[in-house]
């Protein structure tokens, strides 16, 4: 169903267009009972105003938003810092909302911005499930001609820009890594794969072991669910000695773990080494210092946002998805090797 529009409105109530947008931006030249009419109608049919689209007339909008999960996430916050650093440069305000992983919250920031008030869009969605309700309210700020740039927690068949890591090759080469340094007792503690940066790295460390002709061991996939089984699992199997190798994919509890085998008296590298994803200070700066991945998430920020840009001011966007070229740019990581492996 399309969405409805003031030429609707005049259809319906006998007025011309250039009444009905001067009665809904309250003119002092429409009359009371005018105002009225238009007003109720509109809320009938659920009309609302493009505001994007008055605003470009008046060559005034320079607001982007970005939504993130949460910006005490060091990558997200990398990210950010990007996006913010190529937005004021080309003389963008950028406004920034937290989903906190949450799709009610996420529906609310997405509802606010629905009236065309930006004149684009960064996202990376609460974790999957990726809800029907939020790629519809995506569809109807892409139907304002308002772009999308996806970026991390990328949505296959929902049509947009993407920017987003190899998540496949990042598991794929830690593991390559470790078997260099002897170890082939490998743990990965990540994420129950609901989402496809959980899948795709599953898959790179299961096609790993394969490649390095190492029998994948599913008591040694342990999925992030609450700290305590996490610990009682490594602890577990570090005691039985059945891992010499742990791959955590989410950054505090890779220092936690870090401490749960120093605590276990277990020497790393050479009882159970350790790597970790979003290289940071954490991991430089812990003792003995963490091996990690990189994401560049300032690159990522930056990328996406330079795609944005592209996509506002050449007015490249456009209601019927299927006939635009979308890109998708898959950005590779790089393997900060300390003193863990």
């Amino acid at each position: 169903m399309n969405k409805p529009t003031i030429i609707d409105i005049s259809k319906a109530t006998g007025f011309s267009k250039s009444t009905i947008s001067k009665a809904l931006n309250d003119s002092k030249e429409i009359s009371k009972k005018t105002k009225n009419i238009i007003i109720k109608y509109a809320k009938k049919i659920n009309y609302k105003p493009n505001f994007y689209a008055s605003h470009l007339r008046k060559s005034i909008v320079k607001n982007v938003a970005i939504i993130i999960p949460d910006i005490l996430n060091y990558y997200f916050a990398k990210v950010l810092k990007g996006a913010q650093q190529e937005f004021f440069s080309k003389g963008y305000d950028l406004m920034c909302f937290f989903n906190e992983e949450s799709i009610s919250k996420e529906k609310k920031i997405l509802e606010k911005l629905k009236n065309g008030s930006i004149a684009g869009l960064m996202i990376s969605p609460a974790k999957n499930p990726f809800s029907k309700k939020i790629s519809k309210q995506l569809v109807e700020i892409q139907d304002y001609k308002i772009p999308i740039v996806m970026f991390d927690r990328i949505v296959g068949d929902f049509k947009c820009d993407k920017v987003f890591i190899d998540d496949f090759q990042s598991t794929f080469n830690i593991v390559k890594h470790l078997v260099s340094r002897g170890k082939r007792k490998i743990a990965l503690v990540s994420p129950i794969h609901d989402t496809l940066i959980g899948k795709q790295r599953y898959k790179g460390y299961k096609e790993a072991l394969k490649a390095e002709k190492i029998n994948y061991d599913d008591n040694l996939y342990i999925p992030l669910t609450s700290g305590n089984t996490i610990q009682s699992e490594i602890t577990k199997l570090a005691s039985s000695k059945k891992i010499d190798s742990i791959i955590c994919i989410e950054q505090h509890i890779t220092v936690a773990i870090h401490s749960l085998l120093l605590n276990l008296n277990l020497n790393i590298p050479k009882d159970i080494a350790i790597v970790g994803f979003t290289d940071g200070p954490l991991f430089e700066y812990t003792k003995p210092s963490i091996t990690s991945i990189n994401q560049h998430g300032e690159y990522i920020g930056k990328l996406s946002a330079k795609i944005l840009i592209d996509r506002i001011e050449n007015n490249n966007n456009n209601n019927n998805n299927n006939n635009l070229d979308f890109i998708e740019e898959k950005v590779p990581t790089s393997l900060t090797i300390r003193n863990s492996t």
